[in-house]
């Protein structure tokens, strides 16, 4: 069976992307001569963490055949909250668990909606969206709330050893996800829910219930994306994570995660994470404007929904 043949099938996906990835870099490294060296590889996976945290989140989302794209002004709302909660001196550890657990309420309004208001997912999601953006505004006015708070900036900057934390971070994440996935009778419902919820329902599982669990999940890690983003940049910003939403959906669909549900792992979605965060530092690396790099951004959102067509990905299951 030829790699096209594998891809048609829905297989074959992690090999391809991990091809183009490796072609990326070989191409900005004949460009760009500093692309290849270490620091700036650490770089690529310090700025791929923060999206990647989420991705994986996400990847289980559209296994289950929903969509979230409000993950972005979780991320928004969480670093806001979280740095008001340290500059009216919360000690650092309620301050943070007060915010994971507001991005988990987020993820656990967009379940119900879904769930059990039977809201198109991507209707329920931008309604969210919109007014979890506007809160984050409203939490200090629109303006930026800077973190002096060390232990809280380390977590976005500092070492264990020569790693950074926040890729420890990351790696702990994909490590559970993919357990949870592929290991777990909770994973397994995952797929059986996006690959069919009827059949899924007539078998014996709550597919309300899986469905709620997901969104939860995103919510929840969005909510440490946003922690994380606040402690990188030393500052809460309303605007944090902005158009992240799409750039993480490329990122699972690249991967091989179908828009439609069913199929996809969380590896493919992290070589999909590095490749998009690799176009990104090198497009910049080579000065090409940011204006520019938002219109290659959209293509490959195009391209990745095209390929995922192309495996099957999108068609309507009965």
């Amino acid at each position: 069976m030829t790699l096209k043949d594998r891809i048609k099938k829905g297989g074959g996906s992690e090999i391809t992307i991990c091809i183009a990835y490796v072609a990326l870099c070989a191409i900005f490294s004949l460009l760009s001569p500093n692309f290849l060296s270490g620091k700036n590889f650490i770089n690529i996976g310090i700025y791929s963490a923060i999206m990647g945290i989420t991705a994986a989140a996400t990847t289980l989302v559209l296994i289950c055949g929903c969509i979230d794209i409000s993950v972005g002004a979780i991320m928004g709302l969480t670093g806001m909250s979280s740095a008001l909660m340290l500059k009216a001196g919360v000690p650092i550890g309620a301050a943070i668990l007060t915010a994971i657990l507001l991005g988990s309420l987020v993820g656990v309004i967009n379940g119900l909606l879904v769930a059990k208001g039977k809201i198109v997912p991507m209707i329920a999601t931008m309604a969210t969206m919109s007014i979890t953006r506007g809160i984050a505004y409203l939490t200090n006015g629109g303006i930026s709330i800077v973190v002096s708070n060390k232990q809280f900036t380390w977590l976005g900057r500092g070492y264990m050893g020569p790693v950074p934390f926040i890729l420890v971070v990351m790696a702990m994440v994909y490590a559970v996800m993919f357990y949870i996935s592929k290991y777990t009778a909770y994973g397994r419902k995952l797929y059986a829910t996006g690959s069919n919820q009827r059949a899924a329902y007539l078998a014996g599982i709550n597919t309300d219930r899986v469905i709620l669990s997901v969104y939860v999940l995103n919510g929840l890690f969005a909510g440490i994306s946003g922690i994380l983003m606040a402690a990188q940049s030393g500052a809460g910003l309303p605007t944090a994570g902005d158009g992240y939403e799409m750039t993480i959906i490329s990122a699972c669909v690249l991967g091989g995660t179908s828009i439609n549900g069913g199929k996809g792992n969380v590896w493919g979605t992290l070589v999909g994470v590095l490749l998009l965060t690799s176009i990104s530092n090198g497009l910049t690396m080579l000065g090409i404007s940011s204006f520019w790099q938002q219109i290659i951004k959209g293509v490959i959102l195009l391209a990745a929904v095209l390929i995922d067509a192309w495996r099957g990905g999108s068609y309507k299951k009965v």
